[in-house]
């Protein structure tokens, strides 16, 4: 609207005379300099998004492989000797794809199954004079996430003295 229009509107509506010049005083004063946009403000903010966009969606794919990592855990045979163990920890850290590669006793195993099962509750743990989980010892593994897990997975199973490659998130009740 131009002072013109703003003239007539004031005309066509009834109202005291200093409330109408106030209005049109207020209506048609310079307005408030904006700062003006150009071309390179817009690309500046664009370059600001498309930065920001990038570090929130490569913190998400992070956490994403993170989360996306198979766990594995290679039980052997019972009868196997220490030494027999060891070599097969050395076949499975030579497998494309194996990230990490960490010994579990039977005396950890069963550790960690009484305190996730057994802890609180009245004694049942030491009930056990004997380790019930003595044989299941294991390897855990970590599988890389651009690696193809079955493929890791049956070429594990490859190796002497391996009974069962389970995965961790199968083992989870």
């Amino acid at each position: 609207m131009n002072k013109n229009d703003m003239i007539e509107i004031k005309n066509a509506i009834t109202m005291p005379p200093e409330l109408a010049d106030t209005l049109l005083h207020n209506c048609t004063a310079a307005q408030i300099k904006r700062l003006p946009y150009t071309r390179y403000s817009r690309l500046a903010a664009s370059l600001i998004a498309a930065f920001a966009v990038l570090l929130a969606g490569s913190t998400s794919y992070a956490a994403y492989n993170v989360y996306q990592e198979k766990n594995l855990a290679v039980f052997m045979d019972a009868s196997l000797s220490q030494a027999e163990i060891d070599q097969i920890g050395q076949e499975l850290i030579q497998i494309p794809g194996i990230a990490s590669c960490h010994f579990v006793s039977g005396d950890e195993a069963w550790m960690e199954f009484c305190t996730k099962y057994l802890d609180g509750t009245d004694g049942i743990a030491d009930a056990f004079t004997d380790n019930p989980l003595k044989n299941s010892f294991n390897y855990r593994l970590s599988v890389q996430l651009n690696a193809d897990t079955q493929a890791v997975r049956n070429e594990i199973s490859r190796i002497n003295g391996v009974r069962l490659v389970q995965d961790l998130g199968e083992l989870k009740d």
